[in-house]
């Protein structure tokens, strides 16, 4: 895979965390809120040179979407492509052309429920639709982290960088503040309890391997957000959702439910 855009661990992880959130947020739309967050889907992978050259790398086949639209029948489903290229270029095509356009996207999703509720259809047409395109383009991150090396991790290692503090100097009569932004201390005891949990995470067998694999890098991301000169909190807070939905699993460990609960309580510390 050539990649044109070259970046280090830290801004992989940051697009990684980011493009799960906004994604995971338009795939659980409220119906009133599809379009809203269709756009904001859409608007994300189009700022983000790393994933659009994906997305251009494969919309090289044209589908006529309003043709295939206006042809659809109201209980018809959309039939997508069976080689990866065409998937990737018919589903972005036709997200694009719903926003473009202004369609209403229950209209669009319409025929993909078995009754009569809005939500049912938009949950199945995102399921169904959308929600390979995103496969589509977490495999290709996923792709990324192998040839950034990121894959050589075992499966009982959790490696958090080594705490870079921020360098405080006082000139004369300055005075460095008691009330540091970042305390070496506290950042070292949440990367403890971060590895801890991490560990107990990886050695419970209820939990499926593909959401471990997601809340250690999402608590890899908040950590090094925390060591960060201007932590942005959102990437703090989709670690925290994410370590609460792991706590919620059915037949969770006690081990990791007490970690899980230190390394929510660390985190809020330090976003307020």
């Amino acid at each position: 895979m050539d990649q044109e855009f070259k970046f280090d661990e830290k801004e992989y992880k940051k697009l990684s965390v980011s493009f799960r959130r906004v994604a995971s947020r338009f795939i659980r739309s409220h119906f009133r809120e599809s379009n809203d967050n269709l756009a904001r889907f859409l608007i994300f992978i189009e700022e983000s040179p790393v994933i659009y050259e994906f997305i251009q790398e494969n919309n090289v086949k044209q589908f006529d979407i309003e043709d295939i639209i206006q042809r659809r029948g109201y209980n018809d489903k959309f039939k997508l492509p069976v080689r990866e290229s065409e998937e990737i270029a018919f589903i972005y095509q036709l997200l694009k052309h719903i926003q473009v356009n202004d369609i209403d996207y229950v209209n669009i999703a319409m025929g993909y429920n078995d009754g009569r509720k809005l939500q049912e259809a938009v949950d199945k047409f995102n399921n169904q639709v959308a929600k390979p395109l995103i496969d589509h383009i977490v495999s290709y991150l996923g792709e990324m982290a192998i040839d950034m090396g990121l894959d050589k991790k075992s499966g009982t290692q959790f490696n958090i960088r080594e705490f870079r503090g921020q360098l405080n100097h006082a000139d004369g009569h300055a005075q460095i503040s008691a009330n540091q932004t970042y305390n070496e201390t506290k950042v070292e005891e949440l990367k403890d309890i971060a590895q801890k949990f991490a560990q107990a995470l990886i050695e419970d067998t209820s939990i499926p391997d593909t959401d471990k694999e997601d809340t250690v890098e999402l608590v890899e991301a908040a950590v090094q957000e925390v060591e960060s000169e201007k932590p942005k909190k959102v990437i703090v807070r989709t670690a925290m959702d994410q370590v609460r939905t792991v706590n919620d699993v059915a037949g969770a460990g006690a081990n990791v439910i007490t970690l899980g609960t230190q390394l929510l309580q660390m985190f809020q510390g330090f976003i307020g």
